[in-house]
């Protein structure tokens, strides 16, 4: 099983998630959306952004080894400008360039910052409200050690938090939760209440393995601005909840992300935290 952390490995995200979720965009927003561009890129050292000609943004996390592919085809010449390119066709894989995986990203979760903004219920603080049911009492497994929301999750008083991560420096940083085994990932996922994915499964396609190994009766959340996009995909495959943010300013995101600041630094500034929950009743405790 793959780790899945927000600052883990990265390859190119499954065709599943840009396929409905292109086609998610369409109902919802019409033939319209197919006709804004983007007008910035920033492929940033630890984070990639646009901005669309209609001035809404989406950013996504940018993998060090996607990095070190994308020189390798830099390398090889060939490099086709992004700008000015239809987003929803950059969405779709068309001519998206060396880092497409986390450009289409980036694109598809500023195309769908109207429909997030009207399905939303406010972050407020990040998790609070929205993840209480699903962390209180409950035996929870994290995969990506996500410390800021570690730190949440811990308030929230779960029976246990288990977090996996293939970065033993992130994990020196983790305190008051057990740790899982790579090895056992499967087993800590099987027996869990709560699974909660960080938004780097989205970039890698490891979410789909991680949510096949997760008990039916249990709740899932997947987190991080990487995971910005329309929920459709997602509650299609029984996430519950969707704890991720939209750019309010995409300018003044991309001139972050410019100067090699990464994706914290926007929290406050140029992010706002939303939850989106899946319709229907709440998972029971599995």
């Amino acid at each position: 099983m793959n780790d899945a952390s927000e600052s883990g490995e990265s390859l190119p995200a499954g065709e599943w998630l840009f396929e409905e979720a292109a086609a998610a965009l369409s109902r919802h927003l019409g033939p319209g959306v197919g006709e804004l561009r983007i007008e910035r890129l920033v492929v940033g050292v630890f984070a990639t952004g646009v901005r669309l000609s209609d001035g809404r943004g989406g950013v996504a996390y940018t993998p060090p080894e996607l990095v070190a592919r994308a020189s390798r085809r830099i390398l090889r010449g060939g490099l086709r400008r992004v700008r000015g390119l239809a987003a929803l066709d950059v969405v779709m894989g068309r001519e998206a360039g060396p880092f497409a995986p986390v450009v289409r990203l980036a694109a598809l979760n500023a195309l769908s910052v109207p429909v997030l903004e009207s399905l939303a219920r406010d972050g407020g603080d990040g998790e609070g409200e929205a993840f209480a049911p699903l962390v209180a009492d409950r035996r929870v497994c994290m995969v990506g050690a996500m410390v800021p929301l570690i730190k949440r999750l811990l308030r929230l008083g779960p029976a246990a938090l288990a977090v996996a991560d293939r970065k033993a420096e992130t994990l020196a940083e983790v305190a008051g939760c057990s740790i899982v085994d790579l090895d056992r990932l499967d087993e800590a996922l099987a027996a869990c209440q709560t699974a909660v994915f960080t938004g780097a499964s989205i970039a890698n396609d490891s979410l789909p393995g991680l949510l096949a190994a997760v008990s039916p009766g249990a709740a899932v959340a997947v987190a991080g601005p990487t995971a910005g996009f329309i929920p459709d995909p997602l509650f299609d495959r029984g996430v519950t909840l969707v704890a991720t943010t939209v750019v309010t300013d995409a300018d003044e995101a991309l001139d972050i992300l410019a100067e090699g600041g990464g994706l914290y630094p926007l929290f406050g500034r140029c992010l706002r935290k939303v939850n989106l929950l899946r319709p229907g009743p709440f998972p029971d405790r599995g």
